[in-house]
């Protein structure tokens, strides 16, 4: 399965192994030798990850599931490595199947076996996803932040704009300067260990970050520059690149470079082929500094696109975030809303599907202002949502109640948009004010 190079092999290989796995139910199955077992771990093991890759979760977490029972018992003393690695595809596959009781459960499991702290940080990562999955996007910056403590990089939590200034005033003009394409190109491939899952947690906490704490943000971007320079690039030092880049232009006002740093962003995923994160990238790259060159109506394909990428890649949290950015540039440019209601509700359907409603809470909120802006006030986003939330002003508790200043931001938008539409102005200005506030809470940079 391996060595397997297109999607035709792939499939062979698949129906190849789920009829062999037919065999486990059957009496012969307990006749197979251990040296026969242990390739029937690994080729569902094998199968598992690659049908994580294709963001095929349920297939994973069956093949998973085959590979435990080939394994038999001790298998954490005489075979740890493959069991290690089933453990993590069962924890990873239950979080992209909305089950955080079996991500609970496997990520127990390796907590309790792992013999190094680098063999939990995988799963650890996997629960931190859930935590913010679920709305704990603050225990989800916590757990990040204490692993990455474990692991030698030490952050502050609470950090003022100035402190970002004083941590890069010295450095602005070797920012600003220095660093080139060529030097990304001719870089050597990060070994260290440690510093590699460093910069893999920093990415992964990065979007909680700019929720809750975007004054940390900068500083966690100047350090997975440095790391990458210090000791080598990964694909997770493209998203570095990018929320330097954020920094250049919110802080120092410097658009072009901001930009230019965005675009080596993609010559790091160049650098490595990592096509799995070219989505994530190109909707930082769409989003923020690209506001400022392009056109919003020729980011709206980027935008779309960037959606079914992340899909497809098994990436629920920026799949709904570049829905909602898109249904927001269809709006400022004029789509009919006829068309746009219908999209939204698409997206909705699409990820109630994946059981990931936590991540569509801002969306919501964007579709019912667009029900409302068309007159049809009958249907209800949020009955899609099995939770405490059920209408706007619930969401705009709970954003409130957990420092969600981005959703709290998305509200009060939507609530000035239907104020000046209804010529409800004194409605309006009350948001505008309200949103101002979030926007302080949210950006203290200069960014809007």
């Amino acid at each position: 399965l391996s060595t397997c190079e297109n999607r035709l092999s792939h499939s062979i290989s698949f129906i190849a192994i789920d009829q062999i796995n037919k065999a486990k139910d059957t009496d012969s199955a307990s006749a197979l030798s251990p040296q026969l077992k242990e390739v029937m771990t690994s080729l569902n093991l094998s199968a598992a990850e690659l049908a994580l890759d294709f963001a095929d979760a349920s297939s994973a977490l069956s093949y998973v599931h085959n590979g435990f029972h080939f394994m038999g018992e001790n298998s954490w003393e005489v075979a740890y490595k493959p069991c290690l690695r089933l453990h993590e595809a069962a924890c990873l596959a239950s979080y992209l199947n909305a089950s955080p009781a079996g991500v609970s459960k496997y990520s127990g499991l390796i907590m309790e076996h792992a013999r190094v702290l680098e063999d939990k940080i995988k799963a650890s990562c996997v629960v931190i996803q859930t935590s913010a999955s679920n709305g704990d996007t603050e225990g989800a910056i916590n757990s990040g932040l204490d692993l990455l403590r474990q692991l030698g990089e030490v952050f502050p939590w609470n950090i003022s704009r100035d402190d970002v200034l004083l941590a890069f005033r010295s450095e602005k003009e070797h920012i600003v300067c220095n660093e080139t394409k060529s030097r990304i190109l001719n870089s050597t491939m990060q070994i260290d260990v440690k510093k590699k899952w460093s910069l893999k947690l920093m990415d992964l906490i990065a979007p909680y970050l700019f929720v809750l704490r975007p004054n940390l943000l900068s500083l966690i971007a100047k350090r997975m520059v440095d790391i990458s320079f210090q000791h080598g690039f990964v694909p997770e030092s493209a998203t570095g690149f990018f929320l330097h880049s954020y920094t250049l232009i919110n802080i120092f006002d410097n658009i072009e470079e901001g930009y230019r740093w965005e675009k080596l962003a993609l010559v790091i995923l160049d650098r490595f082929d990592a096509h799995s994160r070219y989505p994530k990238v190109k909707f930082y790259l769409t989003t923020f500094a690209a506001t400022w060159k392009v056109p919003f109506q020729s980011s709206i394909v980027e935008l779309q696109s960037c959606h079914r990428e992340l899909l497809l890649v098994g990436d629920i949290e920026f799949a709904a975030f570049s829905s909602q950015r898109y249904i927001k540039y269809c709006i400022i440019c004029g789509k009919s809303l006829i068309d746009v209601e219908k999209e939204c509700a698409a997206i909705s359907m699409e990820v109630s599907k994946l059981n990931q409603m936590n991540n569509t809470l801002g969306h919501m909120c964007i579709h019912m202002m667009v029900l409302e802006l068309i007159g049809e006030r009958s249907r209800d986003p949020f009955a899609l949502y099995k939770g405490p939330i059920s209408n706007c002003e619930d969401l705009l508790a709970y954003a409130s109640d957990n420092g969600l200043f981005a959703i709290m931001q998305t509200t009060h938008l939507c609530r000035l948009v239907l104020g000046f539409f209804f010529e409800r102005y004194t409605e309006a200005a009350s948001m505008a004010e309200q949103f101002r506030q979030c926007h302080k809470g949210l950006h203290s940079l200069n960014y809007i």
